[in-house]
């Protein structure tokens, strides 16, 4: 039975901060933007979940904190907020040298993507599918994410192995079937032993 990896991609193959998310954000604004209300948040969710566009998005965080922003200065914003993450990306690489059928899985809106493949202009299309919140229409930990991968793939959940930065998601994967990491810092040594085991990959 075919086995596959799945990553996310916020702070597994592109790390990014909060600090700098509003750095950036204050930045193109001209001015502090408070980035903690509860309207922004179900923006932000609409937007990954694509129940919005990426220009009505703008058009409502314009609205809410009286700025002039265009998609244009997100996705040049993003393309400077993100920076690599040297492991996960290795450890991504690697899993694609070695034939392993690789996927991402991730919350993340258009303008994200936009501003990923500007910067990266290989890394996303590297993996043989992109599972994608906007696309799909829902987010994780949601169990219908990882529903739609598992019928999608038509593979056992216990064939997928699934890394994430966020602990929900990783509880909400294994409650599901599949073998799920939590990709930080102290457990990336672990994970990589983990996903060689698993895969059987060569030496």
């Amino acid at each position: 039975m075919m086995k596959v990896f799945l990553f996310d991609i916020g702070n597994v193959l592109c790390d990014f901060t909060y600090e700098r998310f509003l750095n950036k954000y204050e930045e193109i604004s001209g001015k502090r933007i408070d980035m903690h209300l509860e309207e922004d948040e179900k923006l932000y969710h609409a937007v990954e979940e694509g129940k919005i566009s990426d220009y009505i998005y703008v058009d409502r965080m314009n609205e809410l904190k009286k700025t002039s922003w265009k998609v244009e200065d997100l996705v040049d914003a993003w393309q400077h907020i993100f920076s690599t993450n040297s492991f996960g990306q290795s450890l991504y690489y690697h899993a694609i040298s070695q034939s392993t059928p690789v996927y991402t899985l991730s919350n993340i809106a258009a303008y994200h993507i936009t501003a990923i493949n500007m910067k990266w202009n290989k890394l996303l299309s590297s993996a043989d599918g992109l599972f994608l919140s906007y696309k799909m229409g829902v987010r994780k930990p949601d169990h219908r994410v990882y529903e739609l991968v598992i019928n999608k793939l038509n593979v056992l959940p216990e064939n997928c192995f699934f890394i994430d930065d966020l602990e929900e998601n990783i509880i909400a994967a294994k409650s599901a079937g599949m073998n799920a990491y939590q990709f930080i810092p102290h457990n990336y040594e672990e994970i990589q032993v983990k996903a060689s085991d698993f895969f059987g990959w060569k030496v």
